[in-house]
């Protein structure tokens, strides 16, 4: 089908570019000696309830033109300075290791409840030698909506999009999630590469927390709605859904759900339309689905599908909401691998980014 075909070939094209030089670390220099423990997912429950941001703070820090953003925002283009990790190579806090109910590969979840939950997610990606955009016109129409969604982001998008990444962290509509430092193929990387793929994005995210903090504005607003902005993601995507056993091991024990989908739009395609997208969404929707779409750019047609999108699930009785709210929401089906759609299925960018391992 040309669904199956159109899943990532746009975004595997767009992105096969070489990945960011690491430096070299050894195990042993993991330090904890200033890491604070924090509570990661626990198994679901109706007792939880999840702040992911604040509007005093998001009022307060940008005006209204600020947060509206403008062509300029959606610009993608070759980024030619010298590689550079984060300022900071591991976060301060660490989450608890996850309960086996959230580990392996989370492909969607089964709500408890009478409620037909659903979350709406979008990638933003960005290797090594490139600078992505953020699609404003995406944002502005879940602010305007009211509609709760996830953004997974990666810890170089987060650098190179500060005053966003701050957006959408202080927005309490929003959660951010880890998307890798680079958007690197964690099947192919392993060992210290891996982890620091991860850590450095849970890094980047936590110094700009640390930064807004430091601001005027969200003194003003008060240290108790800082709080309510997560001090680190909460949850992970692995970037082209691949993964290795490894590494979904390191998530379980860093606290970190691999979050997958369950219905895909295919917007990295400029062929795809937003009629297509909008028709596969609402033909396979069902309570617990993920959708993974993408805001960084390459969310071709993703933004004038949405009102088609919302208004039909909403007559529909949806509920759109982040993903760690899904996951609270009941039990999740996760594999002990990770694929597109089928097993299998994605190991093509085992050979696009692992030729010269």
């Amino acid at each position: 089908m040309m669904k199956k075909k159109l899943i990532f070939a746009g975004l595997a094209a767009l992105l096969m570019l070489p990945a960011l030089p690491f430096r070299v670390f050894s195990q042993n220099s993991r330090s904890v000696s200033e890491q604070k423990s924090v509570p990661a997912l626990s198994q679901p429950g109706p007792e939880k309830t999840f702040n992911f941001g604040s509007r005093k703070i998001l009022e307060s820090c940008w005006s209204s033109e600020e947060l509206l953003g403008n062509a300029a925002d959606k610009k993608i283009k070759r980024d030619t300075r010298p590689a550079k990790p984060p300022a900071r190579l591991e976060p301060k806090n660490k989450l608890d290791p996850l309960k086996p109910g959230l580990q392996n590969s989370i492909r969607d979840v089964n709500p408890a409840g009478p409620k037909k939950l659903a979350a709406l997610t979008f990638d933003l990606c960005e290797r090594g030698n490139e600078i992505t955009g953020y699609d404003y016109e995406i944002v502005n129409y879940l602010r305007a909506n009211n509609i709760k969604a996830t953004f997974f982001a990666g810890g170089k998008w987060m650098l190179d999009h500060p005053e966003k990444i701050m957006q959408l962290m202080a927005d309490p509509l929003f959660e951010v999630g880890n998307h890798a430092w680079t958007h690197d193929d964690l099947r192919v990387e392993k060992g210290i590469k891996m982890e620091d793929q991860i850590l450095w994005t849970q890094s980047q995210y936590e110094l700009f927390w640390e930064e807004l903090q430091s601001r005027p504005c969200a003194k003003q607003a008060g240290a108790a709605e800082m709080e309510k902005i997560p001090k680190v993601p909460l949850v992970f995507r692995f970037p082209y859904g691949v993964c290795s056993r490894e590494a979904l091991d390191y998530l379980a024990s860093s606290g970190l759900p691999a979050i997958q989908w369950s219905i895909v739009t295919g917007d990295p395609s400029k062929t795809v339309t937003s009629e297509r997208i909008s028709a596969e969404v609402i033909k396979d929707i069902k309570p617990g689905s993920i959708i993974i779409c993408h805001a960084n750019g390459f969310g071709h047609g993703t933004a004038a599908a949405l009102p088609e999108i919302f208004h039909k699930l909403k007559e529909k009785g949806y509920q759109f909401v982040t993903v760690s709210e899904l996951l609270n929401s009941g039990p999740a089906f996760a594999t002990k691998s990770c694929y597109e759609q089928k097993p299998g299925d994605n190991y093509r960018y085992d050979k696009i980014f692992g030729k010269n391992k």
